[in-house]
C-alpha cells in the first residue's frame, strides 16, 4: 500500500492487478452528482417554460398582426364511403310478407324485435317511413325503401348518408 503526500491511498496491489481506493470511487462519484445538480440548476433557470420555477404564471404578448387562427382542412368533395351490399334471403315477419321489390335501403340491423321496432320509431321521427323485414337467419332489419331500381336505392343511401350523419353505416339489402 502505497501513500502519497496528502495521506490519502492512491492504489494498492492485491496479486498482480491494481485497484483503485474507495476514497478515489466516492471522489468520482462526488464530482458526477454535483455536475448533474449544476447541470439541473441551468436547466431549471432557462426560460423554456411559460410557468416560472416557483409556479406562477409568466404572461406573454403576442406581437400585433401575428396571431394564427386554427382551421380545420376539409377536403374539397367528402371522399365516398362505398356502399355495403348483403344478398340475403328475407321471410314473412309476424304474418306479413316483406314489401316487393329487389333491392332495400336498411338503416338498422338488429337480433331483438323489440330493438328493432324501437329503432323503427326512432326513424320515423327522422321523417323516415319503415318497415321491419326479417330474414332467414332471424335478424331483424329496418328498412325505409323497397324499389326494383337499384340506381334510386344507391342514390337514396347516399342522401340518408349526407343528410343524417348519424345513420351514414346505412346499406343495400339485396332480395334473394
Amino acid at each position: 500500500m502505497l501513500l502519497n503526500s496528502s495521506s490519502t491511498f492512491v492504489f494498492c496491489r492485491f496479486g498482480d492487478n491494481f485497484a483503485t481506493l474507495r476514497n478515489e470511487k466516492q471522489w468520482t462519484m462526488r464530482r458526477v452528482i454535483f455536475l448533474f445538480a449544476a447541470v439541473m440548476i441551468i436547466a431549471a433557470s432557462c426560460d423554456v417554460s411559460k410557468t416560472s420555477l416557483f409556479g406562477s404564471k409568466k404572461t406573454e404578448k403576442e406581437p400585433e398582426g401575428t396571431s394564427i387562427k386554427a382551421s380545420v382542412l376539409m377536403p374539397a368533395t367528402p371522399i365516398p364511403v362505398p356502399i355495403k351490399e348483403v344478398e340475403e334471403k328475407l321471410v314473412p315477419n309476424e304474418n306479413q310478407e316483406p314489401s316487393p321489390g329487389k333491392y332495400f335501403v336498411i338503416i338498422g340491423s338488429f337480433r331483438d324485435p323489440a330493438n328493432a321496432k324501437d329503432h323503427q320509431a326512432l326513424v320515423g321521427k327522422d321523417g323516415f317511413t319503415s318497415e321491419v323485414l326479417k330474414n332467414d337467419a332471424g335478424l331483424y332489419r329496418v328498412s325505409v325503401m323497397a324499389t326494383d331500381d337499384i340506381l334510386s336505392a344507391r342514390n337514396e343511401i347516399g342522401r340518408i348518408r349526407t343528410k343524417f350523419p348519424v345513420y351514414s353505416d346505412t346499406w343495400l339489402l339485396i332480395r334473394k
